[in-house]
């Protein structure tokens, strides 16, 4: 499958590097999905994102060979992935007071915001792809890709409300059991005190 002898040189390299970009974001998209696979609270959550780590492992292999065929050489660095960053002061205040179920909240919206970001280049790169008549091999490549990353976007779409709800909803049902709790404890050590109280002048009496 190698590029038509002739193909303007501009126009090899612009998909060389397209398809370098692509992998770039792939190799970042491992270690953050092996970062939330060590980190993740929710089973199910563990289990797609167990999924969905193989899968990217796969379009790396899928891209990698798409730049040996070209006579490309396959990049190893990793690309700046679109999370939204807190400024310093409110990240810090983030870190060190969020429970694991808020922070699970926060990163499974990350998670979406990065899927969403990976299909949209996707489908800007198949869009550029097209326009240069590349070879249809590696437009499938590409939409084979893009539709990974949209089922798994999709899922995180439709079921992050849901799990979030869940994790809310028990972080304030353990803060009332807990506040039960305290008080009851408060409750029952004020009623020794006066117990005590009342003994001590029951005993001191002439």
């Amino acid at each position: 499958m190698a590029l038509s002898s002739d193909r303007n040189i501009v126009t090899e390299v612009t998909i060389l590097a397209g398809l370098n970009l692509a992998l770039s974001y792939e190799i970042a998209s491992v270690s953050r999905l092996e970062e939330r696979l060590s980190q993740s609270i929710v089973p199910e959550v563990r289990e797609k994102l167990k999924r969905h780590l193989v899968q990217t492992r796969e379009q790396q292999e899928r891209l990698k060979e798409m730049i040996r065929i070209l006579g490309g050489q396959a990049i190893a660095e990793k690309g700046r992935l679109p999370i939204p960053e807190p400024p310093p002061s409110l990240k810090s205040m983030i870190e060190s007071r969020s429970t694991d179920s808020q922070r699970e909240v926060f990163e499974s919206l990350n998670d979406l915001i990065v899927e969403r970001a990976e299909s949209i280049m996707y489908e800007g790169g198949i869009h550029a792809l097209e326009l240069l008549k590349a070879d249809k091999k590696i437009i499938k490549i590409m939409k084979k890709n893009l539709k990974e990353e949209q089922a798994f976007g999709n899922w995180l779409e439709k079921n992050n409300p849901r799990i979030a709800k869940r994790l809310m909803t028990k972080q304030l049902g353990e803060k009332k059991k807990t506040k039960a709790t305290t008080t009851t404890a408060t409750s029952d050590s004020d009623e020794e005190q006066i117990e005590g109280q009342e003994y001590e002048t029951v005993t001191s009496a002439p």
